[in-house]
């Protein structure tokens, strides 16, 4: 279908091609890294019983000319046109950015990063209980499954390139028309990272049997697919940029991707859990070592507990209180996707889980723009995960869950022997 575009949205796009051409310059991630070779100067000193954050300097940036063509397009969009709204609020997610790496270190970054991403304490879906609580349950049941069946025991070492292999053939699989490459690069800081047209996987790493088919469901079928699906998009191109409003629905949907595909597993949910707290102690004044130690603590290697702290710290201040809270996102955006899904069920509003991958966006912009799918504005996806792409079998499995909501656990002793 060919849209037919009224001038006032012909307005709004020229805008929006104003927005992707500023925003395609600029990689947050990339820009609030810490040089590689602070994790084996840190890890060699605490060995030698130094408790010593690391220490980082961040160069001065300044964004005078981006900023001004991000107000240019704010200013257009400000009305309450569904299109306009979403090209706002993706340019003003841009602009509260920019700002947090003008301010990297600083107190003000702070306030930045949690207009963006949110912080630790903030409610999940529902309303009803905060990220902080709902971490702490999972935390709690990990570990007593842990007591009982040890997952450590378990642990088997797959490396980079293996997993790579994996990857490319099932990549074909589903990707059928466009070329992802998979790279094992050795100065990746992430364990994994994931774009429009490659994969990297950093070397040298242990990765799990669990990693394979979280890495294809997360990092692949969700945020590289839905990369490549807005990159189609030949009116509202900036449906194909991963803006930081869309990070929350993004990371909710890569890891109800795993879910919903049985990819996730107990030791990985807690590392999701275990990250929420470790903002929330980064916030409050804990330093790098004491977030490091934390880790530690809850049974990761040093590598991973400096990988995880390092990623808390990033763009911050490793003495504390100065943090990057995207790491708050997982574990609030899971529960969200949950959420939205079993909504869209009960409404039978179920296709919107198909307007929601036709690019990066947010679980609010998939039914305000609708209608636009509908109009033929926005094209449909052009490629679909696995479980999505079947239909009945995730309407079985929230059907279940819908129902299952209403039976009480605590209604189940006398069912099954307890007094």
């Amino acid at each position: 279908m060919t849209a037919v575009i009224d001038p006032e949205i012909q307005n709004y796009l020229s805008l929006d091609r104003e927005l992707v051409e500023v925003a395609g310059q600029f990689k947050i991630l990339n820009l609030v890294e810490w040089p590689k070779d602070t994790q084996e100067k840190f890890l060699a000193s605490y060995r030698k019983g130094e408790r010593t954050p690391p220490v980082i300097e961040y160069p001065e940036r300044q964004f005078i000319e981006p900023l001004k063509r991000l107000d240019r397009v704010i200013a257009g969009t400000k009305t309450g046109h569904p299109v306009a709204q979403f090209i706002h609020d993706t340019a003003h997610s841009y602009w509260l950015g920019h700002k947090l790496v003008e301010s990297l270190g600083k107190p003000e970054m702070v306030k930045y990063s949690i207009e963006m991403y949110g912080k630790p304490g903030d409610m999940v879906a529902g309303g009803k209980i905060s990220s902080v609580e709902a971490a702490k349950f999972f935390i709690e049941i990990a570990d007593q499954f842990n007591e009982f069946f040890n997952l450590a025991e378990h642990e088997v070492c797959v490396l980079a390139d293996t997993i790579k292999v994996q990857l490319e053939e099932a990549i074909k699989q589903v990707i059928t028309s466009d070329k992802i490459n998979v790279i094992v690069d050795e100065n990746l800081v992430p364990k994994a990272a994931a774009g429009v047209t490659r994969i990297r996987l950093r070397s040298g790493t242990c990765f799990s049997p669990f990693d394979f088919k979280q890495l294809l469901e997360h990092e692949v079928f969700v945020h590289t697919l839905t990369a490549i699906n807005g990159k189609y998009q030949k009116n509202l191109s900036s449906l194909g940029l991963g803006a930081p409003r869309t990070t929350s629905t993004q990371e909710g949907l890569a890891t109800f991707a795993e879910l919903i595909t049985g990819a996730i597993d107990l030791d990985r949910l807690k590392r999701i859990a275990l990250r929420v707290l470790a903002v929330d102690m980064a916030l409050k004044g804990a330093n790098f070592v004491e977030v490091f130690e934390y880790f530690m603590q809850n049974k990761q290697s040093e590598n991973e507990s400096y990988s995880s702290t390092q990623r808390i710290f990033r763009g911050g201040d490793p003495k504390g209180s100065i943090a990057f809270t995207k790491d708050s996102v997982y574990l609030d955006g899971l529960l969200r996707a949950h959420g939205f899904f079993r909504w869209a069920m009960k409404n039978q509003k179920l296709g919107l889980a198909r307007v929601l991958f036709s690019g990066r966006m947010t679980f609010d912009d998939a039914e305000k723009l609708s209608s636009f799918y509908d109009s033929g504005l926005i094209l449909p996806p052009k490629y679909l995960p696995p479980w999505l792409a079947q239909v009945p079998t995730l309407g079985a499995y929230l059907a279940f869950s819908l129902f299952a909501n209403k039976i009480r656990v605590g209604t189940l002793d006398k069912e099954f022997g307890q007094t």
